[in-house]
């Protein structure tokens, strides 16, 4: 790989960008799904701890040349986004409490609430 010139680099990014984005959309696709089934049940859209827990396997996971912070980073964002996708489809609320126990209790199942429901993107 040695003897690549800039263009057969770009060609290679190219190819792993489509291949990233297809992925991220079947990620979203999943974590729809996973707000709907919260949203029936009447739960939070966000819950802090299985976020924590994502974080961390995925900075251990990682190696390199992405530093532990820029994993962090990326991954915040792709959380922040399935939250926003799902409430953007009606299954719920993130939610957002400054005390453990007012996020132990609100994590607890919820009345139904009215949900909107919009179309899915397809993912194929």
């Amino acid at each position: 790989m040695r003897g690549l010139k800039i263009g057969d680099w770009r060609t290679k990014i190219d190819a792993i960008d489509t291949t990233l984005l297809h992925l991220l959309n079947v990620r979203a696709a999943f974590a729809l799904e996973v707000g709907k089934l919260k949203g029936e049940a009447g739960m939070l859209l966000r819950v802090p701890a299985r976020e924590k827990e994502i974080l961390l396997r995925m900075k251990k996971l990682n190696p390199g040349p992405l530093d532990g912070e820029a994993v962090e980073k990326i991954y915040q964002l792709i959380l922040n986004e399935s939250i926003r996708i799902q409430e953007s489809y009606g299954y719920g609320t993130a939610g957002g409490f400054k005390n453990s126990q007012a996020r132990a209790s609100a994590e607890q199942p919820r009345t139904a609430q009215t949900r909107v429901r919009r179309r899915r993107p397809s993912v194929a």
